[in-house]
């Protein structure tokens, strides 16, 4: 497990719960806009709908996570990347190395889901087969598991936190095998370990 993340990340949550509190507190009864019909049946564009302090996108600036424009960012891996939306930093090597390290721990797909993905038709589109793989696995959540023993809600990041990097680990593999499954390229070949994840 990824220590120096998982403490990181949860040295932050108290702030963010009493930071969401106090705009709550303050400013929860503020309208923030209005709806037309035809923005609900036109995909909902324009609706602000929810609070995002990982990225936001500008019309002239693009696409900036955490304050920094993607194009700054096209040298760094898909791990810092993730690191940088979870914490707000980007990590340093040894920070990289140990997320690194969890995520190979993780990686193993459970035999269940190559069997599942084995017996749905050969003109399954690849999405499908995607989502029937991550699906599959909920019986893995420890989400699921946390949320039938009654854990309080907050508590409930901590196994959030766990099924996000479980699934993050075993993405490549499942998308690997459906390439592999869908163009013909042969039978499932086991991950290399020192590749990063893109």
């Amino acid at each position: 497990m990824s220590k120096l993340l998982k403490e990181k990340f949860s040295s932050q949550i108290p702030a963010l719960r009493e930071e969401a509190k106090s705009i709550v507190k303050n400013h929860g009864s503020k309208i923030i806009g209005e709806v037309a019909i035809e923005q609900l049946y036109g995909g909902m564009r324009g609706i602000k709908g929810l609070i995002c302090d990982t990225s936001e996108v500008g019309l002239q600036t693009g696409l900036v996570i955490r304050g920094i424009p993607i194009l700054e960012l096209t040298e760094k891996l898909p791990e810092e990347i993730f690191y940088l939306l979870l914490t707000g930093d980007l990590p340093d090597a040894e920070e990289l190395k140990d997320l690194q390290k969890d995520l190979h721990s993780r990686s193993e797909v459970p035999s269940y889901v190559w069997d599942v993905l084995n017996a749905m038709p050969d003109d399954s589109h690849p999405m499908a087969m995607f989502s029937t793989a991550i699906n599959c696995m909920e019986k893995e959540s420890g989400f699921r598991a946390a949320y039938n023993k009654g854990v309080s809600k907050d508590k409930m990041w901590e196994p959030m936190y766990e099924d996000c990097l479980n699934i993050i680990a075993r993405v490549p593999q499942i998308a690997a095998f459906i390439y592999r499954k869908k163009f013909k390229k042969g039978d499932m070949i086991p991950p290399d370990q020192n590749l990063d994840w893109a």
